[in-house]
C-alpha cells in the first residue's frame, strides 16, 4: 500500500466532511458518547485518539457477551481463541501474541474499571451490566503503560445509582444455548447505593468425538459454560468524596475446543475429554477526593486471585495436555492527581505499582521425542513453574495546553521499571507415562539417565532466571479545531513491553536443581519490544449532529517485536514454544468509523480499516517445515546448514505479512425503529462483517505443493490462510410501549461462514478450530 494512496484516502475523508457540513438541517441527531480514555470524561468526538466506544445498548444489540463477540466491531481488531489454555488471543493492527502461558504478555492491555488484567485468562471476562467498552488503537504507553504497544481494551462496568431499578433477561438458542442475566440496583440512603448483577451462559459444543472414541459420552468439545457475579457499592458521603468498591466472581467450566478438518462436520478423535475448571475472584476499588479548586486525588486499586485446571486431548497433536494446577494472583495500586477540567493547562500525574505471582504444573503425555533411547511408547513432559513473578513500578505525567481557542498541544511521558523472576521452575521428563501425582526425581539430568539405561524421571531444564528492564515512553500531540464540529490531530507516541521469561538451559553439572545457573538461563530471556506510532486523525460531527465521521491514518514502526511460535520438530514431533524478537516491522494503514442517522428512526453504522503490516527484518524458526520443504515459501537467513536445511535453523521471513492482519475489514450495520399503533416499537437490524484473506502464520505459506509429505500428498490450497469472508447477522426486536419489556428474534452468522481460529499443520489435511456456526434464537428481557 503506497503512502500516496493512503494520503488520498484521508484527504477524501476530510473533503467529505466539508461537503457534508453544507447539507440541510434536520430535527433529529445522534446521542453523544462519553469516554475516559484520557483519564478524564470527554466526548468521543472531542477525544484526539484512535478509539471506538460501545455503550450497553450497542453491546446488547450486537450480542456481545465476551471479548470474542467484539470481532469486527472496532477497526483493526482481531480475536482468536486458544484451545489448550482456553483463552482469547487479541490483536490490534496485526500485533498481539499467541503466548498464552503464565509467562506471556499480550500487546493489547486489558482493563476493567481501570484495573489491569495481566493474564490472558482475565480477558475472558463476561461483558454484562456494562456502562461501555472502549477499544484504543496504537501504543498507549503514557497513561496506560504496561503491555499496550498495540492498544488497550477498557471495560467500564455500570455503577450503582440512587434509584431503584432492575432487569432480567433470558436467551434461548441453537445447540441448547441458555443465557440468563440479571441486575438489581438499590439505594441504601442518599449517600450510598449498591448494585448486583450476574450472568450464566451455556451452550453445547460443536466438535464431536470420532466414532468409537472412548470418551464419546463426555461433553463435546466447544461446550460453553461461563458464569459471573458482581456486587458493587458507590458511597458519596460528601459532595467532594466518592468511593467505589466491587467484588466479581468468574467461572469457566467449559471444555475448550479441538480442531477438525471440516467446518460443517466437526469431528476429532480426541485423546482425552475436554474439561476446564477456572475460577477468578477480583476486588476493584476507586476513591476520588475533589479539592476546593477542583483538583482531584484518586486511588485505583485491584486484587485478583485465579486458579485453573484443564484437561485437553487433540487428535492432531497426538498428545494429552493436563494443566494439573495453575494459580495467579495480582495486586495493583495507582495514585493519580489531576487538576480541573476547566483549566487552560490540564495535567494528570500518577504513580503505579503492580505485582503478580504465577505457578503452574502443565503435563503432556506424548509419544517419545527421542530424549532417551529407553523411552517407552508414551512418555511424560511436565512443566512446573513454582514461582514466576513480576514487579512493575512506573510514574507518569501528561498535560494539554490550550494554545488558542482552536489550537491545543499535549505532551506526556512515563517511566517504567519491570523485574521478572523464575524461582524453582523445572521441566521434568519421565521415560514412561507418569500420572498427575507427585513426581519423584530419579536422575539429575538427561545424561545421567541415558548412561544408566533404566526407567525414571529426570530434570530436563532448570529455569531459574531473573532480569530487569526500564524504559521511558512519551507522547506529543497537536490538535486543531477546524470549526466547532470538526477537529484534526497529529500525534507521535511510543510504546514498550518488557522482556518475557521462557524455559532455561538443559540440566547439567553446571545447571542443577540445587545450584541453578541463573546468569546463563537469564541470557535466554526474550528481550523487550518497542514501537512508535505517527497518527493523523479527524473527528467530525456533521449534518447538525446526524452524522459522526472519524478517520485516522497511522504509521507504526516496531523494533525487536516479540514473536512467539509453537515449534514442531519434523523428526521427533517435539512441541515447544519459541520466543524470539523480530528485527523490525512496519504497520501502516487507514481506519474509519461513521454513524449516520439516516432518518429519525434509522441509524447506519460503518467501520473499517485498510492495513499493511510487514516484517522488515525477521530471522526466525520455521514452525512446521524446518526442512527442504520450507524452501517452498521462504529462504534461509544465513545460508544452507550442515545436516540441516538452514544454518542454525534460521529462516528469513523479511517482507512477509504479519498474521492476523487482513488488508481490508469492513463492518456495516443498519437498524430502523418502526412505531406501532399501540405505542410499541419494532426494530429490524442487519449487520455485515467483511474481512479480506488473512495469514494465520508468519511464514505466509498459502498453498502447499503436492508431494510435500510424500508421493501420496495431493497438496492443499490456502492451508495457513483464512479466506476472505462476509458474515451476516440479523435481529428483530419488539419493545413494549412503556419500555418495560422486549422480545428479540436473532440469527448470527446467517450464511454459516467457516471462520478459522487456530490451525494444526502436520498431515495432508490441515485441521482448524472454528468460530461458532450459524445460530438462531430468542431473547426476552424485562426491566423495572
Amino acid at each position: 500500500m503506497s503512502d500516496s494512496f493512503k494520503n488520498k484516502k484521508l484527504a477524501a475523508v476530510i473533503a467529505s466532511t466539508v461537503a457534508l457540513q453544507a447539507a440541510g438541517a434536520m430535527a433529529y441527531e445522534l446521542e453523544e458518547v462519553t469516554v475516559t480514555a484520557t483519564k478524564r470524561a470527554t466526548s468521543l468526538q472531542e477525544t484526539p485518539l484512535a478509539i471506538s466506544a460501545f455503550d450497553e445498548d450497542t453491546l446488547v444489540e450486537n450480542h456481545v457477551t465476551n471479548i470474542f463477540d467484539l470481532r469486527g466491531m472496532a477497526p483493526s481488531l482481531q480475536i482468536r481463541s486458544n484451545g489448550d489454555h482456553g483463552v482469547p488471543l487479541i490483536f490490534i493492527r496485526g500485533q498481539g501474541t499467541i503466548d498464552q502461558t503464565e509467562a506471556g504478555d499480550g500487546g493489547v492491555a486489558f482493563y476493567t474499571d481501570g484495573v489491569f488484567a495481566a493474564r490472558a485468562q482475565g480477558a475472558t471476562a463476561l461483558m454484562y451490566d456494562m456502562e461501555r467498552v472502549e477499544v484504543l488503537r496504537g501504543p498507549q504507553g503514557t497513561l496506560f503503560g504496561r503491555n499496550s504497544t498495540a492498544g488497550a481494551v477498557s471495560l467500564i462496568t455500570a455503577k450503582p445509582e440512587n434509584e431503584f431499578a432492575g432487569s432480567i433477561s433470558a436467551t434461548l438458542g441453537e445447540r441448547n444455548r441458555r443465557e440468563l442475566r440479571f441486575m438489581l440496583n438499590t439505594p441504601i440512603n442518599d449517600q450510598w447505593a449498591v448494585r448486583f448483577a450476574g450472568v450464566t451462559d451455556q451452550q453445547d459444543g460443536e466438535t464431536e468425538f470420532a466414532e468409537g472414541n472412548p470418551f464419546a459420552g463426555e461433553d463435546e468439545y466447544g461446550t460453553k459454560d461461563l458464569s459471573s457475579f458482581r456486587a458493587s457499592s458507590m458511597f458519596r458521603p460528601t459532595d467532594n468524596l466518592e468511593w467505589f468498591l466491587s467484588y466479581e466472581y468468574f467461572a469457566n467450566k467449559g471444555t475448550g475446543d479441538v480442531p477438525s478438518t471440516d467446518f460443517e462436520d466437526r469431528v476429532n478423535d480426541a485423546t482425552a475429554p475436554g474439561s476446564i475448571d477456572l475460577e477468578t475472584d477480583t476486588i476493584r476499588t476507586r476513591l476520588d477526593y475533589t479539592f476546593a479548586n477542583d483538583m482531584m486525588l484518586s486511588y485505583i486499586g485491584g486484587f485478583t486471585d485465579m486458579s485453573q485446571s484443564q484437561l485437553y486431548g487433540n487428535q492432531y497433536q497426538g498428545d494429552t495436555r493436563n494443566t494439573v494446577s495453575s494459580g495467579h494472583s495480582a495486586t495493583s495500586h495507582e495514585i493519580q492527581l489531576k487538576n480541573s477540567d476547566d483549566s487552560r493547562f490540564r495535567w494528570t500525574a500518577g504513580l503505579y505499582a503492580f505485582e503478580e505471582e504465577n505457578d503452574i504444573r502443565f503435563d503432556m503425555l506424548h509419544g517419545s521425542w527421542g530424549f532417551t533411547p529407553q523411552d517407552q511408547e508414551v512418555t511424560l513432559s511436565s512443566f512446573q513453574q513454582a514461582d514466576r513473578s513480576t514487579e512493575s513500578r512506573s510514574a507518569y505525567v501528561q498535560g494539554t495546553l490550550d494554545l488558542t481557542d482552536t489550537w491545543r498541544a499535549t505532551a506526556g511521558l512515563r517511566y517504567t521499571d519491570d523485574t521478572r523472576q523464575d524461582q524453582g521452575g523445572r521441566s521434568i521428563d519421565c521415560t514412561y507415562a507418569h500420572g498427575p501425582g507427585p513426581i519423584e526425581i530419579d536422575f539429575a539430568n538427561r545424561d545421567e539417565i541415558v548412561a544408566d539405561g533404566g526407567q525414571g524421571c529426570y530434570y530436563r531444564q532448570i529455569n531459574d532466571m531473573k532480569d530487569e528492564w526500564s524504559n521511558t515512553t512519551y507522547l506529543a500531540r497537536l490538535e486543531k479545531d477546524i470549526n466547532e464540529d470538526v477537529m484534526v490531530f497529529l500525534s507521535y507516541a511510543t510504546g514498550w513491553k518488557s522482556g518475557v521469561l521462557q524455559d532455561g538451559q538443559d540440566a547439567s553439572p553446571t545447571n542443577t536443581n540445587e545450584n541453578p545457573d541463573i546468569a546463563g538461563n537469564s541470557e535466554l530471556v526474550q528481550q523487550p519490544e518497542e514501537n512508535s506510532s505517527l497518527e493523523l486523525g479527524i473527528k467530525s460531527t456533521l449534518l447538525d449532529n446526524r452524522m459522526t465521521l472519524n478517520a485516522n491514518l497511522f504509521l507504526m514502526d516496531y523494533t525487536d517485536m516479540q514473536v512467539t511460535s509453537a515449534i514442531i520438530n519434523p523428526e521427533t514431533g517435539e512441541s515447544r514454544l519459541a520466543k524470539t524478537n523480530a528485527g523490525s516491522a512496519t504497520i501502516q494503514g487507514l481506519e474509519f468509523t461513521m454513524n449516520y442517522a439516516v432518518t429519525e428512526n434509522g441509524i447506519l453504522s460503518v467501520t473499517g480499516s485498510v492495513l499493511d503490516a510487514t516484517y522488515d527484518e525477521y530471522d526466525g524458526q520455521e514452525t512446521n517445515f524446518n526442512s527442504d520443504a520450507g524452501l517452498n515459501w521462504n529462504s534461509c537467513a544465513i545460508g544452507p546448514g550442515a545436516g540441516t536445511t538452514c544454518e542454525n535453523d534460521l529462516w528469513d521471513f523479511s517482507g512477509n505479512t504479519l498474521p492476523n492482519a487482513p488488508e481490508l475489514t469492513l463492518n456495516i450495520s443498519y437498524k430502523h425503529d418502526i412505531s406501532l399503533d399501540n405505542g410499541a416499537i419494532l426494530t429490524p437490524r442487519i449487520r455485515m462483517t467483511y474481512q479480506s484473506e488473512t495469514y494465520l502464520t508468519y511464514e505466509n505459506r498459502g498453498d502447499r505443493p503436492a508431494g510435500t509429505y510424500g508421493p501420496d500428498d495431493p497438496g492443499e490450497k490456502d492451508f495457513d490462510v483464512q479466506e476472505a469472508y462476509a458474515k451476516f447477522d440479523a435481529s428483530l426486536t419488539y419493545n413494549s410501549a412503556d419500555d418495560s419489556w422486549s422480545a428479540e428474534l436473532y440469527g448470527n452468522n446467517l450464511t454459516n461462514e467457516g471462520i478459522k481460529q487456530e490451525l494444526f499443520i502436520g498431515g495432508v489435511e490441515t485441521a482448524y478450530t472454528w468460530a461458532p456456526s450459524r445460530e438462531a434464537g430468542l431473547r426476552f428481557a424485562y426491566r423495572f
